[in-house]
This record gives C-alpha cells, structure tokens and sequence, in this order.
C-alpha cells in the first residue's frame, strides 16, 4: 500500500503570504533608511551653516578689532556659493572699552542665516 504524502511541502497560498510579508518589511526598511539619510544630511547642513556664523563672526571680531566695521568674504573653493558679510556699530563704552554690536550673515546656496554678539573690543588701534 502507498500513502500519498500531503504535507510534503507549501502550497502556493503559504508562498504568497511569506512574500508578501517580506515585501513588507522591505518596504519599511527602505524607509526607516531613507528617512535615516534625510535626517543626516539636514543634520550635516544645519551643523556646517552654525560653523560658518561662528567663522564669520571670528573674521568680523578681527576686523572690528583692526578697526573695520564691514566686511565680506568667502569660505574658500571647498565651500563655493557660502559668503559672509558682517557689520558692527558702536553700542556705548564699558570703563572707557569701545562696547560693538556685531551682525554677521552667512548666505548659501539654499539658506541665509543671521547671528549677532555683543563685543569689547580693546587697543583698537591705540
């Protein structure tokens, strides 16, 4: 006598539902990634613009220092389309020291982005 063997394998329901779960998670993996690497490279940009306001307000303080109160510049041809400008204008005295107040901008290619300081500025050419 010969048993015929039933359960020998999947039936094709049983596939179709295991791909379909594995088409699922692939699907939420991409996602998880993409969102991952969206997230990184905003990161990246928001940290490179806060580095060129605090090198723009550095070039602005040695300028004020020096004795000029605008300027402009560009940070190099690594970072082509980023610029800078700042200003200061005189707030008031603090014990006789010259009291700034400095603006600096840095533009980009997709954003602008202000920050300004407050700055004693002493032996300004004296």
């Amino acid at each position: 006598m010969r048993r015929a063997r039933r359960n020998a394998g999947f039936t094709l329901v049983e596939i179709m539902v295991a791909l379909a779960l594995l088409g699922m998670t692939v699907v939420v993996l991409l996602d998880a990634h993409y969102g991952a690497m969206r997230l990184f490279t905003d990161t990246r940009d928001e940290v490179l613009m806060q580095q060129f306001l605090e090198s723009a307000l550095a070039q602005a303080e040695l300028a004020v220092m020096s004795g000029t109160l605008t300027g402009s510049g560009q940070f190099g041809e690594r970072h082509e389309g980023y610029s800078f400008t700042f200003s200061a204008t005189p707030f008031g005295e603090t014990e006789g020291v010259p009291l700034y107040m400095v603006a600096a901008m840095v533009n980009g290619p997709d954003e602008s982005q202000n920050r300004s300081m407050m700055m004693l500025v002493y032996n300004m050419g004296q």
